[in-house]
């Protein structure tokens, strides 16, 4: 056993902070992957860790079949769509995440985190073929949570941990398209603005959830710290959240009785919207001097997102979206290797499986490394290949008639992580 027993020794703090940098795609919009509470298990009292994520996104819509919302009745209703059948969708896209651990009691330790955990963001050119159905849509989260852990000695060098904790969320969301104007007479009324019955203007929605939205986790582990062993089980809630804000048509022609120029026609916005449940088991332990393996699967019900629904103030839907979202999963494995006190190197290998639509399976492949500045600062770098499986899907806007069904070919994507970390 003297083996393994060696194994243990300094991994935790040492060997795989690293991690690679992978889960910047984890589970459709899900910035977090696999391991995001490893910082809670850190041995050293007091820690603080911050980073970032840099990803560098390649992936082109094909538009294969659309039409654009009209007039009913009149000779611009449900016209095929014009303009570029491809477009790059997926701009790159920076992440973050700030992380305090404090060891409170001998058998206390709490995490308090900021970071934002689900992110869309997708830039096309307002005179692509989809843009009917949307051409820019944006959805950031700004998340708080802590959580802390209550271990038992259940036998000698053995222990069993309780966690528990809460976590709270803001949401923002934007989204673009273009509207004929054919359909936007239908809307304005006695409103003293001129349309073109047969022109573009560029309508969409800001939104922003009512405040905080609530949410808890609860989980265990068993750990045997000499030799790195630790197996643990995290279950974290749905967040159910109501949005509000308002929709707009942009550069509106004004007539000129009242002074000509150009006015954006508002209302207000609603909307509701839950964030899956997950459910989290990881596993480590020291292989052999210096080494560590690591072994994670995450499941989230992305299923409870059927649509995206967007109301104005009568609670006529001006935005109804059929997402169908299923299941993902994501299972990822590494090994990391602690060469002397200052250095460490690892790797890790992961799956993503699609959801739907634009989330298509993805695999990683991450390399890092974490180099120990003096005995209380560390810097952890680490880098991915993710590469993303063909796919289709679409974005149909059943309250206008927009239609957009398009395809994407295989493509590989990058990313780049940094960390500092200091303990004490």
């Amino acid at each position: 056993m003297r083996v393994l027993k060696n194994a243990g020794r300094g991994l935790a703090a040492g060997c795989f902070v690293l991690a690679g940098s992978d889960s910047a795609l984890a589970g459709a919009w899900d910035t977090m992957g696999v391991g995001s509470l490893d910082l809670l298990f850190a041995p050293e009292k007091f820690v603080v860790e911050g980073g970032t994520t840099y990803l560098d996104r390649n992936v082109d819509y094909k538009v294969t079949k659309g039409t654009t919302q009209g007039r009913p009745g009149t000779d611009v209703d449900l016209l095929p769509n014009t303009g570029s059948k491809k477009e790059r969708v997926t701009p790159n896209i920076w992440n973050y995440q700030i992380g305090v651990k404090a060891t409170l009691l001998d058998n206390v330790d709490c995490l308090g985190r900021a970071y934002n955990p689900f992110r869309i963001t997708e830039e096309m050119d307002p005179s692509w073929a989809g843009r009917y159905a949307g051409y820019e849509t944006n959805a950031n989260t700004l998340g708080l949570d802590a959580t802390c852990s209550y271990k038992f000695q259940v036998g000698e060098g053995q222990s069993i941990r309780a966690i528990a904790g809460v976590k709270a969320l803001d949401l923002t969301y934007q989204s673009d398209g273009m509207l004929i104007g054919g359909a936007l007479l239908t809307s304005v009324g006695s409103a003293p603005v001129v349309i073109d019955p047969a022109a573009d203007y560029v309508s969409g929605a800001e939104l922003k959830s009512k405040g905080m939205a609530w949410g808890w986790r609860a989980g265990v582990s068993y750990e045997i710290p000499a030799y790195a062993l630790r197996a643990s089980l995290v279950y974290d809630s749905a967040i159910s959240m109501d949005l509000e804000g308002d929709s707009y048509v942009k550069n509106v022609p004004l007539q000129p009785t009242v002074g000509g120029g150009m006015t954006t026609v508002e209302g207000e916005a609603y909307s509701s919207l839950k964030l899956p449940q997950s459910v989290e088991l990881n596993i480590q332990s020291g292989i052999a001097p210096g080494w560590l393996a690591t072994f994670g699967v995450k499941w989230m019900d992305w299923s409870v997102i059927d649509r995206l629904v967007v109301t104005n103030a009568d609670g006529n839907m001006t935005t109804n979206r059929v997402l169908n979202f299923k299941d993902g999963w994501t299972v990822k494995a590494g090994i990391g290797h602690k060469l002397n006190d200052k250095l460490s190197l690892g790797s890790s290998v992961q799956w993503d499986k699609g959801v739907g639509g634009s989330y298509s399976d993805t695999y990683a492949f991450g390399l890092g490394g974490s180099y120990a500045l003096n005995d209380k600062v560390k810097v952890i770098v680490g880098g991915a290949a993710i590469y993303k499986t063909p796919g289709s899907g679409d974005a149909n806007n059943l309250a206008s008639g927009a239609t957009n069904e398009y395809e994407y070919d295989s493509s590989w994507n990058y990313a780049l992580n940094t960390k500092l970390r200091i303990a004490f």
